[in-house]
């Protein structure tokens, strides 16, 4: 048998229909967060379906995926909900088997919105519409407003979802965060039609092209300092995921589709996932 991903439903209309046999896999795994892994686009999976492919460990290769995500969710609405599903999942005590981690990706989408925000000049960009020919990336970004962001709306949510799984029947559940990548900033969204995130950010606040490369290394730098700062000394079983050392090929910046390892903007491709798939295997052999 080899590895399997499924969403709640899915697994709960397999074990009604008797196609699936829980007790037969190796390692079971929970994954909860955003699109990095929910799906890159409308029709592209992303990385529980990567690391399905080539997952393999010391009791074998084996492994279920329980995949909770939602594409577009944030640190924020994820801490909200918890109390639903994923609070099922860490604490029913009929189920036949006990997780061996959860694999989590968030606050990506938090600072995508908050780059977002409606109106020149709010959130985390400032509006430099107009601006001098000498205007440098600092100019654009908000320090003040990503602190804000930070300590006041991502960072208390995070201590929900750990306080959540700590005081669940799996407390010690090991937890492997997502640092993601950096990605190009460009007009490429996940499917025809619809918008990019980056980039149409960046219009609205009047941030000229020659700096939009700039000013996402600053955002992402930041994502991944976020998620690294939840892993303090008293909070336990917090594994961060070396993913922006990962070498990604990057998008042509004047492309609007798949390019270098990146099918949209802000999502890798299926050679993108796999890369990224063995940097989580690396951490998982931990749990091996």
């Amino acid at each position: 048998m080899t590895s399997v991903v499924l969403y709640s439903d899915e697994y709960d209309r397999a074990i009604d229909q008797g196609s699936l046999d829980p007790q037969a896999f190796d390692y079971y795994f929970l994954c909860e967060g955003d699109s990095w892994m929910d799906r890159s686009s409308l029709f592209q999976l992303s990385l529980p379906w990567a690391l399905s492919k080539s997952f393999r460990g010391a009791k074998g290769n084996r492994a279920l995926f329980i995949n909770l995500a939602r594409f577009g969710d944030t640190m924020r609405s994820i801490a909200d909900c918890a109390d639903g599903l994923f609070h099922q999942w860490i604490n029913t005590d009929g189920l036949p088997f006990r997780f061996d981690a959860l694999l989590f990706s968030a606050s990506g989408n938090d600072f995508i919105d908050a780059a977002l925000e409606p109106g020149s000049g709010n959130g985390i960009l400032h509006g430099v519409h107009g601006a001098p020919p000498d205007l440098q990336a600092d100019d654009c970004y908000n320090l003040d407003a990503v602190a804000d962001l930070v300590d006041k709306k991502i960072d208390p949510k995070f201590a929900q979802i750990y306080d959540l799984v700590r005081s669940s029947r799996q407390p010690d559940l090991p937890m492997f965060l997502n640092c993601y990548s950096l990605p190009v900033a460009r007009v490429a969204p996940a499917f025809p039609g619809g918008h990019a995130w980056l980039s149409r950010a960046y219009q609205k606040n009047g941030i000229p092209p020659r700096l939009w490369q700039e000013v996402t290394e600053r955002i992402f730098i930041d994502v991944a300092t976020t998620v690294r700062g939840w892993a303090t000394e008293d909070r336990q079983e917090l594994h961060v995921v070396p993913t922006t050392a990962v070498a990604l090929i990057p998008a042509d910046p004047n492309s609007n589709g798949s390019s270098g390892d990146w099918l949209n903007e802000i999502h890798p491709n299926k050679s993108g996932w796999t890369k990224l798939a063995r940097a989580w295997q690396q951490e998982l052999d931990s749990i091996s």
